[in-house]
């Protein structure tokens, strides 16, 4: 992404960021006439993502697609990310992972900051936190490069890294609805009196957007909870359940929950239950396996 492309794509890629994936679209709906096609078709893309349309994503952006005559960097990202959310066994992924390696050694593709944006997350994806923070950092005024570096280092336990980052990016850009979820995002690892700043964040993110997406409504919600306000932490659940059911984000807050509230345990399974039927692989449910596992071999050792 230049420079000259902000002003263009600022409201489709800020309602990307929140969660607003049908007004993404919408506002896509409304440039006629691009100076980059390309930049309009990966974040109309990343709205299928978002919405979870990933087999739509695979078949117009793959090799065997009608409009595929040679995709240009950025959407050959695109589908490679989408195949890799979508694998079911570790072939698969594998594949994923040397094509990601064959694009990113091509220099010139590492000029686009979409491209960069877009490959990063497949590495994150894949736990290769340092190639994609090698990456992200040869566009340090690219936004999403910067929120997804946020989010690496977040994941990596430098939260202090993460700080600095946010201290930067505020100085040029302290109204990008994207530095400030960056921002949030870090105050809730920061903690104490952070989360009420993370708080205020997304309040107001949702207010200036005139959506609240299902996606702000699990950040205040995480916020609520780690400040003990857990009625209305399930008030901000139930309401972003009511706008997606399966929502596994929403579904794995919700069992989180229930268990701070001492809700009966059938509310807690019925909530995990069907986070494992729409999302077998989430983070949190590979967590409780692992755990689970954990103890089995534990009790094992003490039986004998």
């Amino acid at each position: 992404m230049t420079e000259t492309l902000i002003d263009e794509f600022y409201t489709a890629r800020n309602l990307l960021y929140l969660g607003a994936f049908p007004q993404t679209l919408q506002a896509l709906a409304q440039i006629t006439r691009s100076a980059n096609e390309t930049e309009k078709q990966a974040i109309k893309y990343r709205a299928y993502l978002g919405q979870g349309n990933y087999r739509m994503v695979i078949n117009e952006l793959g090799p065997s697609s009608s409009s595929n005559t040679t995709q240009a960097p950025a959407l050959q990202a695109l589908y490679q990310l989408a195949t890799y959310v979508q694998a079911t066994d570790e072939t698969a992924k594998q594949q994923v992972e040397a094509s990601i390696a064959e694009l990113v050694a091509v220099q010139n593709n590492l000029v686009d900051g979409t491209f960069v944006a877009i490959a990063s997350q497949v590495l994150v994806n894949q736990q290769k936190y340092e190639e994609a923070l090698k990456l992200l950092t040869m566009h340090p005024k690219n936004l999403e490069c910067i929120a997804l570096s946020v989010v690496v280092l977040l994941q990596i336990n430098r939260v202090d890294m993460a700080q600095k980052l946010v201290a930067r990016t505020r100085g040029w850009a302290e109204d990008s609805p994207i530095a400030q979820l960056a921002e949030a995002w870090t105050n809730l690892y920061v903690g104490g009196s952070k989360y009420t700043e993370a708080s205020y964040i997304f309040e107001e993110l949702a207010q200036g957007s005139s959506v609240t997406t299902v996606s702000l409504l699990n950040s205040l919600a995480v916020v609520k909870m780690h400040l003990g306000q857990l009625p209305e932490a399930e008030s901000f659940l139930e309401e972003a359940l009511a706008k997606e059911s399966n929502n596994p984000d929403t579904l794995a807050n919700l069992v989180v929950c229930a268990n701070l509230a001492a809700k009966p345990l059938e509310t807690k399974n019925r909530y995990l239950s069907q986070l494992k039927d729409v999302a077998p692989s989430h983070p949190f449910v590979l967590d409780l396996q692992a755990k689970d596992a954990e103890f089995d071999t534990l009790a094992s050792l003490i039986e004998k």
